[in-house]
């Protein structure tokens, strides 16, 4: 890997292995290319041999797409969209966006992909007990999902090597907007929980992400297969939230709501989804009892990773940056 060329900086996760990248460069590292998004700027990096350099553009636009992919040999798509007005962004953006490099990346002579796709692109778990993996028929149930899923199939088709990483809900510091207003609800204790909260629940740590992307970047068994990036332990709405509050030094007080209202909301959501409009309230209720753990063993016996940070330190990094840049 010589060049890289990346997508989604700056972002969260973009941002974070941008700065893993540069303060400890893979060997052999010279360059990274970043598309961002016109009118907005790369975080300050430290200095280092690397060069960061950042080029205006958008995945819909074949043009700046060529120029910034131009002589990279290594490529790491993160770019997507996750919450949307209409449905059809989704497909705009994360699936023909991501048919769109991939035609420019063969023009180049890439050499070897990685995207960043979800674990939405499965569906969820048949029950509490049962780990989704990668052996598992993907049945995703919202179009965020399909998006992703017709995405990593068009990846794993390119006449070059490829990878696909399926990361779950991840966390940590830099902390996003949506997960500063979970924990002022924990605060406020006005934090709903649907049912009785034992719903398993994957998330990955932003630390844990990176080192599996930087895995996938450089190992040898990587290309051709997908893998489940995740915490070491699979967690419950509840325990999620517990960790939160301990973090945040609290006691939640869970506003409780009937199990009911999930299956409702989902069926709600499909309705919406029909006319191809989406609300994000209503479908983060929709999804509240479904039960998305998945096996990390495919990574770890293939590739090696070894998630570092648990739920516990995980959320209390977060809390600690959010009051540090005064959010909380």
């Amino acid at each position: 890997m010589k060049r890289l060329f990346l997508t989604g900086a700056p972002g969260w996760l973009a941002n974070t292995l941008l700065e893993s990248l540069v303060t400890s460069p893979p060997s052999g590292l010279e360059e990274i290319r970043c598309l961002v998004f016109p009118g907005t700027k790369l975080p300050l990096l430290p200095t280092n041999q690397v060069k960061v350099i950042a080029i205006p553009g958008r995945l819909e636009d074949m043009e700046s797409l060529t120029v910034a992919v131009a002589g990279c040999d290594t490529a790491l798509h993160a770019a997507g969209i996750l919450h949307v007005r209409h449905t059809k962004d989704w497909y705009t953006i994360n699936t023909q966006g991501t048919e769109n490099l991939l035609k420019v990346s063969e023009q180049a002579g890439l050499q070897r992909l990685v995207l960043i796709s979800s674990n939405a692109a499965a569906g969820r778990a048949q029950s509490r007990n049962h780990l989704m993996s990668e052996n598992d028929p993907e049945q995703p149930l919202s179009h965020y999902g399909q998006s992703k899923l017709q995405a990593e199939k068009l990846v794993l088709n390119a006449p070059f090597e490829s990878v696909v990483i399926r990361p779950c809900m991840f966390y940590g510091p830099p902390v996003p907007s949506r997960h500063i207003e979970i924990y002022q609800r924990i605060i406020s204790g006005r934090m709903p929980l649907i049912g009785h909260g034992n719903y398993s629940r994957s998330l990955t740590h932003i630390e844990n992400l990176i080192q599996g992307c930087r895995l996938a970047l450089e190992h040898p068994k990587a290309p051709g297969n997908v893998y489940y990036i995740a915490d070491e332990s699979v967690y419950t709405t509840r325990q999620i939230i517990d960790a939160m509050a301990s973090a945040l030094e609290t006691t939640p007080n869970y506003l409780r709501l009937p199990a009911q209202m999930a299956p409702l909301a989902y069926h709600g959501d499909r309705i919406l989804a029909g006319f191809g409009l989406y609300w994000q309230s209503l479908h983060l209720v929709g999804e509240a009892d479904w039960h998305v753990g998945v096996s990390i063993k495919k990574a770890r016996d293939e590739l090696g990773y070894t998630p570092t940070v648990g739920l516990v330190e995980g959320m209390s990094s977060a809390i600690s940056w959010c009051h540090q840049h005064n959010l909380l």
